[in-house]
């Protein structure tokens, strides 16, 4: 077994990685069973560095001594680990290398980062065909001196071993070294998923109220993000836009749409409500049992409403796409909702509502409001390239 053991100077170590293992394997095939593993990488944060470890399966019979050596490192600490597309690959592959080898090892049991998975809702959204490493790195602008994929280089380890030619072995260790590299590259790119998962801190709502003529327009929503974008986020649909601030990639505003007009709130229990005809409203049975039978009647679950004149905003739907999830929040259970009829598919809140002080929940607002922008951006890619139709959000 050869080891290479490196350090790379950090002049700053990212927040919150001081338990980040990245690793990444290579193999002489994809098939678990029926090929061995070769070499492994590793790299993790020390003070002022990248500490970097390879493992190499330098005479085809090393495999027991490197799943041991990773082994060791594996122990050092509750890792969290950190890998791309390690979690259909990587991780079962040494699972079961290390049952086939007759060693312990409980890999499965860390908590796992698989890049490819998290960044899979943004394939679309960057208009990437297959969302690989390297398509990643191309994003940020990132350039390799290795030129082969990992598939390529099975037939130079085989070669390697038959002759032990030293610019095979270059070759061999510095495509898995810059894959682990390349995955230290790519933290910045956590800032788009904290998009969808951390709150964000409104700053301000403009043009402002001179905007809501009566009719329809929009709003822009500036918000202030965890993190700044590595790159700027711009794009449009067809009910909204996102963008980051010019001047500032750790601030987006939200172009919104909003409608002035009386719609109707629905309530749920409508076998306790009268329908008033000639009010066009429903009334609860305890204050409807004053008036007379002839201006009243049992109201149904489209009948039983109370309308609002004002402005309103759209409740996202809650719906589940390319792995970008909007749940049912308890924003949507603090103040009334209100419908164009009954079965419209839209919801929509009061602006004062959903931007008063007293709602706590408009960070959370926001935040589905961005996802539900994000996978309509998605399907209208995908429908473009179907040469299909959209639906708007002011269904």
């Amino acid at each position: 077994m050869l080891t290479i053991n490196k350090v790379f100077p950090e002049k700053t170590i990212p927040e919150k990685t001081d338990s980040f293992l990245f690793f990444d394997i290579e193999t002489t095939g994809f098939s678990k069973d029926n090929t061995i593993l070769y070499l492994i990488g590793c790299g993790y944060f020390i003070e002022n560095g990248f500490q970097f470890i390879q493992w190499f399966n330098d005479d085809g019979t090393s495999e027991e001594e490197i799943l041991l050596a990773f082994h060791d490192i594996l122990k050092q600490k509750d890792w969290q680990l950190v890998t791309f597309n390690g979690n259909s690959f990587d991780i079962p592959y040494l699972k079961r290398h290390y049952e086939l080898n007759e060693l312990p090892c409980d890999i499965e049991s860390f908590p796992s980062l698989d890049f490819y998975q998290f960044l899979k809702p943004f394939q679309s959204l960057f208009q990437m065909t297959h969302g690989k490493q390297k398509d990643w790195e191309h994003f940020l602008e990132l350039y390799r001196e290795d030129i082969y994929d990992g598939g390529q280089l099975i037939a130079v380890y085989k070669e390697y071993l038959m002759n032990k030619d030293e610019a095979l072995l270059h070759n061999l260790l510095l495509h898995n070294e810059e894959d682990l590299l390349g995955m230290k590259y790519l933290l910045p790119l956590f800032s788009y998923r904290m998009l969808l998962s951390k709150d964000l801190s409104l700053i301000k709502v403009s043009p402002g109220e001179s905007l809501f003529e009566k009719g329809t327009g929009s709003i822009a929503i500036s918000c202030k993000l965890p993190l700044a974008l590595p790159k700027p986020l711009n794009f449009s649909t067809s009910i909204g836009s996102i963008s980051t601030d010019k001047n500032d990639s750790s601030i987006l505003i939200i172009s919104l749409p909003y409608i002035e007009e009386t719609l109707k709130h629905f309530f749920k229990d409508y076998r306790n409500y009268y329908y008033l005809p000639e009010e066009d409203r429903a009334v609860h049975k305890s204050v409807g049992c004053y008036v007379e039978r002839k201006y009243r009647r049992a109201a149904k679950a489209s009948t039983c409403y109370i309308k609002k004149e004002g402005i309103f905003l759209p409740i996202p739907k809650t719906q589940k796409h390319y792995g970008i999830q909007i749940k049912r929040y308890p924003y949507q259970d603090s103040f009334p909702l209100y419908k164009r009829e009954f079965k419209s598919p839209r919801s929509f809140a009061e602006f004062d509502n959903l931007f008063s002080d007293k709602n706590e929940s408009l960070s959370i607002y926001l935040r589905d409001v961005i996802k539900e922008l994000f996978i309509i951006h998605i399907q209208e890619i995908n429908d473009l390239n179907n040469d299909d139709t959209v639906d708007g959000i002011l269904v």
